[in-house]
């Protein structure tokens, strides 16, 4: 079983690649802990291999700082050629709008443009099953503007009957318990209490709604 993980920063997790691809692990280290990155996919994928040796064959294609509109310009290159059995999605930090980001996503737009790449690739990869993950963040000043783009999420996860694997509520719940530091080490990105969460949630949401099936 091929699974895609395909997003931005917090998918990457510094994972191992050429520097010359457009988000392909080096062919080197395909096997190697470095090309699943340091983050819920490395914690996912070595649950799984461990549960089910030479079983599944896992695929990091996040890449950092990523919007929608640039996983949708990728996604033939990084998802489509590859035919994954599962494709699993988790966007959106960077396309809220703030002082920093002058290059943000309008709502509108991002809602329009995920609804074409799911359309596109249900076309393109008819046997993909999609996973839909719940953008989230810890930063007050803009968890609610996340939370619209959240919203939408789950809205087109339903419109499309698929998988929804919440995490803000999970993130809230760890940064009270642990620190906000020890969850996610500047507000967005996951240290590995934050992996740790985010990788559980995505393997109950998988168990129970595809795996089993």
């Amino acid at each position: 079983m091929k699974i895609l993980f395909f997003g931005d920063s917090i998918t990457d997790a510094t994972r191992e690649r050429g520097s010359a691809d457009a988000g392909r692990v080096r062919e080197t280290y395909k096997d190697m802990p470095r090309a699943y990155g340091s983050g819920y996919v490395f914690l996912a994928a070595a649950q799984l291999f461990y549960e089910k040796p030479n079983y599944y064959q896992i695929l990091n294609r996040g890449i950092g700082g990523d919007r929608l509109p640039q996983l949708y310009a990728r996604i033939r290159l990084d998802v489509w050629n590859e035919q994954p059995d599962i494709l699993s999605i988790l966007i959106g930090v960077n396309d809220v709008e703030t002082n920093s980001n002058p290059n943000f996503t309008e709502l509108e737009r991002w809602s329009r443009i995920y609804r074409m790449m799911l359309l596109d690739t249900k076309e393109k990869c008819p046997n993909t099953k999609i996973i839909i993950c719940e953008p989230f963040t810890a930063h007050a000043d803009t968890k609610h503007i996340i939370g619209k783009y959240a919203a939408e999420a789950k809205k087109i996860a339903e419109e499309f009957d698929l998988p929804f694997v919440a995490l803000q509520d999970l993130i809230d719940k760890a940064v009270d318990t642990y620190g906000l530091e020890a969850t996610l080490f500047d507000g967005t990105h996951p240290n590995l209490i934050g992996s740790k969460v985010i990788a559980e949630a995505w393997l109950k949401v998988f168990r129970e709604q595809i795996d089993n099936q």
